[in-house]
């Protein structure tokens, strides 16, 4: 009997150290769950969940998360009236991908690729091997990898508020003016000619090289490489330009420099061009950046190229992390994706992005109507491009592309500068241009500088004083000139910025 219980403890003890104790808390398991008023989020942010996908919103509906949670702990979700559904028992044994449709995609069986998890819309959220994945990017399949990477969960409202200053600001004529159509096809050649993009391929080193060469000879002294490694080496290629009032407040600009291939007699290691699919966007981030380089705006702006979009948004993912994790106040952020097709004459834009971003849409859609002759459009929200990282990991994004879709060079060997209307493309870069000026002016404006000068001084005051007692312009917007935070411009504040300037006394807040 002693025998027997010896050699159950010391089989017990050898499962003990070969396996490890039982876990107290169960496995996690993934599920779906349904986000619909702020109270869903708050409930979510108190139980810790952790959420690694969002789909896109549906306007008025809320939006689909996909998380993960303690099995044993799941009547936590019910008694909290979170609306879920567990999906995958053994999450995190493949990859996982969103995939959805292109415009003109030849649909597959997507069973065939891998298991279908969750269903919606045009959307279909996938446990699949990457090597398959990427076989339904080359069946005309947008992609984008989901990463363990635990994404902020944050509630935005799906209000549409318009900028608080005018929409119209001087110095945007000026500014539009020098962007030049020779830089944008020159530069857009010399990307061509590196042969290829691809990703894994030497070329893109040297797009890359080149790319921090450009920024550099910009005069940018905030210049430096992003490095991350998920399947290979890779760089996003970062330029910073800091703002002049308010240069914690921060815009990204960006579009993706990889480029890809796929069809029969194809090699994207040899030939891959992307003249539209992505170099467009590469240098449209390229001529906003030389030109703010030059004229900087009140708030920061970061200028970047990503590299793996076509695998996945990989590279903007990766860049999205790292501005979370160092605490980068990201307002705002233009992405540009083939944005040079046209064949007629409506001369039509898409501008893609999340319900919740609606405000930064209808200013971009005021901007192309203001100063370009392009024909706006809101397309909803896409995954098809690097703004949807952003979209994930809580900042505002909106994606400006071609409403000629350019299906028959898309990924094609054809995809050449020769089939581009730069007239058109300089048109869409106008827009923008105009919108980041805008966006910035807006956001960035300092408290008690009613002239818009960055400094704060006397023509300030007397610009204060001419507008109560002269019927001079009134400060825009009218908080700008309200430093003493009582909801209206009067001798107070005044008298508050004499005081800050001649006496010594407190600085004008950031904001009211």
């Amino acid at each position: 009997m002693r025998t027997t219980r010896t050699i159950l403890f010391v089989l017990t003890i050898a499962a003990v150290v070969f396996w490890g104790f039982p876990s107290a808390h169960g496995s996690p398991v993934l599920i779906k769950m349904e986000l619909t008023a702020e109270p869903d989020y708050q409930k979510a942010n108190q139980l810790n969940i952790d959420v690694y996908h969002k789909f896109p919103e549906k306007n008025g509906e809320g939006v689909l998360v996909i998380a993960e949670f303690e099995e044993s702990n799941l009547s936590a979700l019910d008694n909290a009236g979170l609306i879920y559904e567990v999906i995958d028992e053994e999450p995190w044994t493949e990859s996982y991908y969103l995939i959805s449709e292109s415009k003109g995609v030849e649909k597959v069986d997507l069973s065939e690729y891998g298991k279908v998890l969750v269903s919606s819309g045009n959307e279909r959220f996938m446990k699949i091997s990457d090597e398959n994945a990427r076989s339904l990017a080359a069946n005309g399949y947008y992609i984008v990898k989901v990463f363990r990477h635990r994404l902020p969960l944050k509630y935005k409202s799906q209000e549409i508020s318009l900028p608080k200053g005018s929409l119209y600001y001087p110095d945007i004529d000026s500014l539009l003016s020098l962007i030049s159509q020779d830089s944008l096809y020159a530069w857009d050649l010399r990307l061509q000619n590196f042969q290829t993009r691809y990703s894994y391929s030497d070329s893109i080193v040297k797009a890359r090289d080149w790319l921090y060469d450009k920024f550099d000879s910009f005069g940018i002294d905030s210049l430096w490489l992003h490095y991350y490694n998920y399947d290979s080496p890779q760089w996003n290629v970062v330029a910073t330009v800091v703002g002049t009032s308010q240069p914690d407040k921060v815009i990204v600009v960006g579009g993706h420099y990889d480029s890809v291939v796929y069809g029969s007699g194809t090699n994207p290691y040899v030939w891959a061009p992307g003249a539209d699919d992505n170099g467009t966007g590469t240098v449209a981030t390229l001529e906003m950046a030389r030109i703010i380089a030059e004229n900087p705006l009140p708030v920061t702006v970061i200028f970047v190229p990503f590299p793996q979009e076509e695998q996945g948004l990989i590279g903007s993912d990766y860049f999205c992390h790292w501005l979370y994790y160092h605490y980068v106040d990201v307002h705002f952020m233009i992405n540009s994706d083939m944005i040079a097709h046209s064949v007629d004459a409506d001369q039509d834009v898409v501008i893609y992005a999340a319900s919740s971003a609606l405000d930064f849409v209808n200013i971009m859609m005021d901007m192309a109507n203001t100063y370009t002759y392009l024909n706006p459009a809101y397309g909803g929200q896409s995954s098809g491009s690097d703004h949807y990282s952003f979209y994930q990991w809580g900042y505002d994004a909106v994606f400006a592309s071609e409403g000629d879709f350019f299906y028959n060079g898309w990924h094609k060997n054809y995809d050449v500068v020769d089939s581009l209307n730069f007239p058109y493309m300089k048109e869409v870069v106008k827009m923008c241009l105009a919108t980041l000026v805008t966006v910035a002016q807006d956001i960035g404006y300092m408290m008690g500088d009613p002239t818009w000068d960055g400094v704060i001084d006397l023509a300030d005051v007397l610009f204060l004083i001419n507008h109560l007692y002269k019927g001079g312009p009134a400060p825009d917007p009218m908080e700008i000139g309200d430093v003493t935070c009582d909801g209206e411009v009067d001798f107070e504040d005044v008298l508050f910025l004499i005081n800050y300037l001649y006496k010594g006394g407190p600085a004008p807040p950031p904001s009211c």
